[in-house]
């Protein structure tokens, strides 16, 4: 008997997928009236991370973080990737969330390099011996946010990856129950300051 033996990374990356139009990034930027309604929700008692505070309010989490003034979230198109995701890579520790279909998977380590595939549009990491590896697109990111809230649970820090329709697609965040060192907290600021540096994917808040 003849077996078969696909090696997962090579079988992903010579997957062909098609370049995703540029993003129009106004329909994830709130208008007066959004902006109102999550400030109003943010000065209440029940403060919340913006992809939990999304589904109380009832807008889309980029609507959410577009509504934050500047200390809590600054965002920056999704173009920005690779120069934001390098950045990540200099963090000692991380969490990356992602919640898919009511899940939330946690997966903690360092965030891993990653080249842009020449076959198609996958950014793929390194794989490392444990933690976070796969393939991403970038293409499909619209926007990317530096996020700074408080929660019941305590100061919430890390980078929101937004898609086209203003939904999560995954986050990188620092290990805030495990009490984050102040050289975690200063690695945290510099993707912070990278990030203010960059164009904006919205407009001031209105």
């Amino acid at each position: 008997m003849i077996r078969h033996t696909f090696a997962l990374p090579a079988l992903v990356a010579c997957l062909w997928m098609p370049a995703s139009p540029a993003a129009d990034t106004s329909s994830l930027c709130a208008s007066v009236e959004q902006a109102a309604k999550v400030r109003e929700f943010y000065t209440g008692p029940a403060a919340a991370a913006p992809f939990q505070a999304a589904p109380k309010i009832g807008l889309p989490e980029a609507i959410v973080l577009s509504a934050l003034p500047a200390d809590k979230a600054i965002g920056t198109p999704g173009s920005a990737f690779v120069e934001v995701w390098k950045s990540l890579q200099d963090w000692d520790r991380a969490l990356t969330l992602v919640l898919k279909g009511g899940h939330v998977f946690e997966i903690f380590g360092r965030v891993q390099p990653g080249a842009p595939s020449k076959t198609s549009q996958y950014y793929n990491l390194e794989y490392p011996a444990a933690g976070l590896g796969g393939h991403l697109r970038p293409d499909l990111i619209a926007a990317i946010y530096v996020v700074s809230v408080p929660t019941r649970e305590g100061p919430l820090r890390g980078v929101s990856f937004i898609d086209a329709k203003g939904d999560n697609a995954f986050n990188v965040f620092l290990l805030e129950n495990q009490q984050p060192t102040a050289a975690e907290v200063a690695q945290f600021e510099k993707t912070r300051a990278l990030v203010a540096r960059l164009p904006r994917v919205c407009p001031a808040t209105p």
